[in-house]
């Protein structure tokens, strides 16, 4: 596990060692045993998908309606193979041939972006608005064809939600606030370099917080029953992928 974090974290610096190079200072360059290497270009594919979300909140949200809806999003730079294998030499020789033996390595670089957001009127009795984040994710890939790939991952979330109802009856809404887990597996079908799309569910897991019960608020904890704790994701996302260069 070390190993593979540290092939990992090293790939990742293929993308930040041009900062660090650019930051050195004329006496560290002068002390250092070997003199810096030649600075090369170095191209990675950016994948940015957006698409809708149908929502299902487990609990007395869903019994009232079934899907509420929203927004997904992903950013993502892929090292592919062929960065790989063209860059081996600024890799590090215990690390080498791991690192081969990969076909690829993505990083998500902005982890502050939201992972998707909720945008559903009141088609019934309620409506949801808010947002979720996902700083923290690990993922594994299970399939990988030039037409399609299969995902799992699991991260770290964070959702607040505003939530409106015609059906509460000691409030006429309610704040939404928790940390939670996620589990997602995604299925992404390739039609150019360019161009994919991508479907899958996530499933969000939350400390439990009570839905209209009168006295509990967002610090209160509350039990399965007349709460929210679990809301179930599909998705479907169009990917966009263009190149982005920096100089090494």
């Amino acid at each position: 596990m070390k190993r593979t974090l540290g092939i990992a974290f090293l790939l990742t610096c293929l993308c930040l060692s041009g900062l660090a190079l650019a930051k050195e200072t004329p006496k560290s360059r002068k002390s250092a045993r070997k003199a810096p290497k030649k600075k090369v270009e170095l191209t990675v594919p950016v994948d940015v998908g957006v698409g809708p979300t149908f929502n299902h909140f487990f609990g007395p949200l869903g019994d009232d309606q079934l899907l509420h809806y929203g927004l997904k999003f992903e950013v993502t730079a892929i090292i592919t193979r062929e960065i790989i294998h063209k860059n081996q030499k600024r890799i590090p020789a215990k690390y080498r041939k791991q690192a081969l033996k990969m076909d690829e390595f993505r990083m998500s670089p902005f982890w502050w972006l939201p992972d998707s957001v909720f945008l559903s009127p009141k088609l019934n009795h309620t409506g949801v608005y808010g947002v979720t984040f996902r700083p923290l994710a690990l993922g594994l890939t299970l399939l990988n064809t030039s037409v399609l790939r299969f995902s799992v991952s699991a991260g770290a979330v964070l959702t607040y939600a505003y939530i409106h109802s015609d059906r509460f009856q000691h409030a006429d809404s309610m704040h939404f606030l928790r940390p939670g887990v996620d589990a997602r597996a995604e299925v992404t079908l390739s039609f150019s370099e360019t161009f994919l799309l991508s479907f899958g569910w996530d499933s969000y897991f939350y400390l439990p917080q009570a839905v209209d019960q009168p006295g509990k608020g967002i610090l209160d904890s509350a039990g399965l029953d007349n709460s929210l704790w679990h809301n179930g994701q599909g998705f479907v996302l169009l990917h966009f992928r263009f190149p982005y260069s920096t100089t090494l």
